[in-house]
């Protein structure tokens, strides 16, 4: 079964994603450009998505700010089944069901299949291994960019991090309390989950980050 998903939905990713990426290093000649070039392209071909992602979301908080004053009416009135069947008369008032809430995770779900192609195509890439970039010395592998007494740290995964925090930042105030919470806990994950990684995944994931930074700060500002 896992397999059959990945060659239903990861593949097919994956593999339009090396196009761009070798095409990429044609034009450039360098690996570390194509990648960012990489994660400007995803990004750019997702922003239809993105954008319906959006209009989802800002109608189910809509929605869900209507109701708040009476849910919480109902819940400091009502217990067990009364407030059951409050609960759910208010709902058919607002023609809602608590399912559409999935829809304020639609923006977060969309990202899941690429992020697995693109660790796929990325974390171990042959044609990555000995390509240097800017002050990385081996795109396939760990940075380890800083160097404490006789460890070495991945610097890498907390400029991702800080990043996508600060993408968080600029966008929570149109979250609610449930969705900064999924979105810092998802950037949490990604320290963690990528903090191993390859530096040219970090680089890609990183632009995604700055990419959705500036997406944030335009949809926050003009929309």
């Amino acid at each position: 079964m896992i397999d059959f998903l990945f060659y239903l939905c990861i593949e097919p990713l994956e593999s339009a994603m090396r196009v761009v990426l070798h095409g990429a290093h044609t034009l450039t000649g360098s690996w570390g450009a194509s990648l960012v070039l990489l994660s400007l392209a995803v990004n750019i071909a997702l922003i239809p998505v993105y954008h319906l992602a959006e209009t989802w979301q800002e109608a189910e908080r809509a929605v869900q700010r209507k109701m708040a004053p009476k849910l919480a009416e109902i819940h400091a009135v009502f217990a067990g089944r009364e407030r059951y069947m409050y609960t759910r008369a208010l709902y058919r008032l607002y023609d809602y069901s608590p399912a559409y809430a999935l829809r304020t995770s639609f923006g977060l779900l969309i990202q899941i299949p690429f992020f697995f192609a693109a660790y796929h195509l990325l974390n171990a890439a042959p044609e990555l291994a000995g390509a240097s970039w800017l002050f990385l010395k081996d795109l396939s592998r760990p940075d380890g960019l800083l160097a404490l007494g006789g460890f070495t740290l991945n610097l890498l995964p907390f400029v991702m991090t800080g990043a996508n925090l600060l993408s968080a930042a600029v966008y929570a105030s149109r979250l609610t309390k449930r969705e900064k919470i999924q979105l810092y806990g998802l950037a949490a994950l990604f320290l963690v989950l990528l903090y191993p990684s390859s530096s040219a995944l970090l680089v890609y994931w990183t632009c995604n980050n700055l990419f959705s930074l500036g997406k944030n700060l335009v949809y926050t500002r003009f929309i």
